[in-house]
């Protein structure tokens, strides 16, 4: 690690390979200096009144080469891994559309009722164990405990065959939310502290497309199992699905043990200078990044959601989210309907889900280039309300093939908009590590709920292939997205009860910055 003189002297050279965060490379302006407990060069203006700095104006003296190869290997490792869990993750959350095609719904008497309560009854144990699950992660260790909800689910899945009707399979479909529900927060988080604001989206979004490209294999494997499968040991088709599935998550959470990191402190596989940049880089955003001396409780946990209103419009914006595109999850058992083939239903779902998580890629993109988070909130919802209004519009949305082919690509783009949604939230709570892993589990747990409880009235299954009520319903969660995010984005524009850090967090802050101040140099 550089020094205080040392590091003066390189960050006067332009063409150092050393040059400070958040400055351009010609160089910056010299500041009053402060010796942070690292032993490097803080530049900036004055503090805060409350006695603390802030951290949006420090500078950190960085060596691009070892900033670079941190980057690679988080992505390699952390993001990589990331994308195939998550890809598992809705791979065996989705499944039940797949499998009611495949004769699910004979075997286990499924009336319309019982599947639309096997698809909500997931969302609840979702909400139950989210906001403590996420805790979980935010206080223990990621490496081992993410890795193992993957496991864990994977293992339910598998248990789906075992199930004689549909009480079975609402039992087995609450236990899988339980086991899913700290996954994707808790991802979000880990995500949150090893990457920088502008490093975030982008990955972010990459995550996400997990649930596109898991839509797309989802449906190629259903197809594939129906035409090869089918009776193979004596098992219907839809029960070797939930086999090979399960077994999917297994494997990829045993390789989750060795590829995750825990914090920027001590991560095994970093070097120790690795290790050092990752907590500065984590400082900038002027975020604790070890897991803190905290004392997590529901007090807390209430505070976060009484203090600002923000909180509840993202969940209200998340809800609508959740079913403005819903057509997805009914996409497979219209194509029946209709007539089609069960194969070629399910094979359908791949070209719809892969245009999805191509379009989910470069909204990401986009959204961390201009640094936007709200422009593209509302103008994809607005794009689909748009085509949920078209379809429910033609013949009382007894639409032709190719209409409910084009328009569903156009509907099931607003998936994109959950990554983008809990980002954004992250971003509001950005100076409270508790605060934000709270509020992101809160929002994506209950906004799942919400959805998914609206469709049990409006998504009734034995109104396929029309379902003119619930592409209404679609429309106008969409159309009310739209006005919440505008709503939203004002609020923060005129810095209306923006969130900061809080009291317990800057108390733990300043013991979190001494431990580290030992550790850093006991790695020297």
């Amino acid at each position: 690690m550089t020094n205080c003189s040392s590091s003066s002297s390189s960050s006067s050279n332009k063409h150092s390979k050393y040059r400070p965060i958040g400055e351009e490379e010609e160089g910056y302006k010299k500041a009053p200096i402060k010796g942070n407990s690292y032993g490097t060069i803080i530049a900036g203006g004055e503090e805060e009144d409350n006695g603390e700095d802030d951290g949006s104006s420090s500078l950190y003296p960085i060596d691009l080469t070892v900033k670079e190869r941190l980057v690679r290997k988080l992505d390699l490792r952390m993001m990589l891994w990331g994308f195939f869990a998550y890809f598992a993750n809705n791979l065996d959350r989705n499944n039940l559309q797949n499998a009611f095609t495949m004769g699910m719904d004979k075997d286990l008497d499924l009336k319309s009722s019982a599947y639309n309560w096997a698809i909500a009854i997931f969302s609840i144990g979702y909400l139950i164990l989210q906001i403590p699950g996420s805790i979980i992660v935010a206080k223990f260790s990621p490496r081992w405990i993410l890795p193992s909800c993957v496991v864990a689910w994977g293992t339910v899945v598998c248990f789906m065959t075992l199930i004689q009707d549909y009480k079975g399979l609402w039992v087995l479909r609450f236990c899988l939310g339980l086991m899913e529900a700290p996954f994707y927060p808790g991802m979000i988080f880990l995500f949150g502290n090893f990457y920088t604001k502008d490093e975030l989206g982008k990955r972010v979004m990459f995550l996400a497309t997990g649930n596109e490209f898991s839509g797309a294999f989802g449906g190629f494997i259903a197809g594939f199992i129906t035409d090869t499968m089918h009776n193979v040991g004596g098992l219907p088709a839809w029960k070797w699905l939930f086999i090979i599935e399960g077994s999917i998550a297994i494997s990829l959470g045993i390789i989750g043990y060795f590829l995750l990191p825990d914090f920027p402190h001590n991560t095994l596989w970093l070097t120790p200078e690795e290790r050092n940049l990752a907590v500065l880089r984590v400082q900038q955003k002027n975020q604790s990044n070890k897991n803190p001396a905290a004392i997590y409780n529901w007090k807390r946990a209430g505070d976060v959601l009484t203090a600002t209103p923000y909180i509840w419009i993202m969940l209200a914006i998340f809800s609508c989210l959740s079913l403005g595109h819903y057509m997805i999850a009914n996409f497979a058992i219209i194509l029946r309907d209709m007539g089609f083939s069960v194969s070629f239903a399910n094979y359908m779902l791949t070209p719809v889900n892969f245009f999805a998580a191509i379009f989910s890629v470069c909204v990401g993109w986009s959204s961390d280039k201009s640094g936007d988070r709200a422009l593209h909130i509302a103008g994809v919802s607005l794009w689909v309300g748009i085509w949920c209004l078209i379809l429910a519009s033609v013949n009382g949305g007894n639409n032709p093939a190719p209409l409910v082919i084009i328009g569903t690509c156009g509907i099931v783009v607003g998936n994109s908009l959950h990554a983008l949604c809990l980002a954004w939230t992250g971003e509001i709570y950005k100076h409270d590590q508790y605060a934000r892993a709270v509020a992101i589990a809160f929002v994506n747990s209950l906004g799942n709920l919400l959805g998914k409880l609206a469709t049990i009235k409006t998504w009734v299954v034995t109104d396929s292939p029309a379902f003119w009520l619930g592409k209404i319903s679609s429309m106008v969660a969409s159309f009310m997205a739209v006005i919440l995010t505008i709503l939203l984005w004002f609020l923060l524009r005129a810095n209306f009860v923006i969130p900061k850090k809080s009291i317990q967090n800057s108390r733990e802050y300043k013991v979190i910055e001494e431990e580290e101040t030992t550790i850093i140099r006991n790695n020297r």
